[in-house]
């Protein structure tokens, strides 16, 4: 059973309004298209294995998506964890192309594509850390102790895999996601005691999502973005300029023509994800280019977005 669904990290979602908003000369837009492609390319890879996940028996095997956990000062995220009575699993997902080399003495990954050789991370490495950390996590939550394994997925099936013919660790635990199925199989055989209860599995899954704390940095801040580098406006669902005017409770694009009465929407949307979590009648007004006090009053309401206040003094929330 799906715990917590996979859905695209909040901070994708910044960087995508981002760009929707940032003039096409800004000096910083190659850098966050590149991060985006990045990012893209990870969630995209995260979706094709979801698709294995769906196949996995429904009782007695949770499933959390991105889930990030406190550890100290700092955080950990594992792409997918599974929790069943026996066992626990860690996946690191990964979506890379070209052939990739699992350097066991060195610890690393290198990858050739394009005629171009590149170091990582090693993901093992990566996934065993996760590991240490989500024990000291479960010891100081109470939770009995209990074995938890790691897989290093990739989704991408045109990807080659190779590693040191001593690297038992790399052929044991580094897989395509086509065989997802049968790996998890083995390590259901494998795991066969008892380890968690019906009872305190479920009480372990919600703590793991009372516990989860969502990434949700301030992208303006980290590429060095003020607010009046943001175009400001409602952006025309067919021609995508920012040239949409009000008339008659319905958006115009003088550009191309086209009407639509919800294009307010993804403007408030990228509002809330890029300059914060509240709003007035004033700032509503000045993303969206609006005159009337009343057009905006009624967008907002439209939104059915709480808020707390009256008149001039009302604010409203991000749902």
């Amino acid at each position: 059973m799906i715990v917590k669904q996979i859905e695209k990290p909040v901070t994708l979602l910044k960087t995508e309004a981002l760009l929707r908003r940032l003039p096409i000369r800004d000096p910083a837009r190659p850098e966050i298209e590149q991060e985006l492609v990045k990012g893209l390319a990870g969630y995209k890879g995260e979706r094709a294995l979801a698709y294995y996940l769906n196949f996995l028996p429904q009782k007695n095997c949770l499933i959390f998506h991105n889930l990030r956990l406190p550890n100290g000062n700092y955080h950990f995220q594992i792409d997918f964890l599974i929790l069943t009575t026996t066992f626990t699993l860690i996946i690191e997902c990964k979506n890379f192309y070209g052939t990739l080399f699992f350097d066991d003495a060195f610890k690393q990954l290198i990858r050739n594509a394009n005629n171009l050789e590149e170091c990582f991370p090693d993901p093992i490495s990566q996934a065993k850390w996760h590991r240490i950390q989500l024990t000291a996590w479960l010891k100081k939550h109470h939770f009995p102790s209990h074995p938890i394994d790691y897989l290093v997925v990739f989704s991408n099936p045109s990807t080659i895999l190779r590693t040191d013919a001593n690297n038992k660790e790399a052929r044991e635990h580094i897989i395509h996601s086509q065989i997802f199925i049968e790996r998890y199989t083995h390590l259901a055989e494998r795991y066969q005691q008892y380890h968690l209860d019906d009872k305190m599995l479920r009480r372990l899954s919600k703590t793991l999502m009372k516990s989860h704390v969502p990434e949700d940095r301030d992208v303006l801040k980290k590429y060095g973005i003020s607010k009046s580098d943001l175009i400001t406006g409602v952006r025309c669902p067919e021609c995508k300029s920012f040239k949409m005017v009000r008339e008659k409770r319905k958006w115009f694009c003088p550009t191309c023509g086209c009407f639509d009465k919800n294009a307010h929407q993804e403007a408030l949307e990228d509002y809330f994800s890029l300059l914060g979590p509240t709003m007035t009648n004033q700032q509503c007004r000045e993303f969206l280019q609006l005159s009337s006090i009343h057009t905006a009053t009624r967008i907002l309401n439209s939104m059915n977005l709480s808020y707390s206040g009256t008149k001039k003094g009302r604010i409203y929330f991000q749902k």
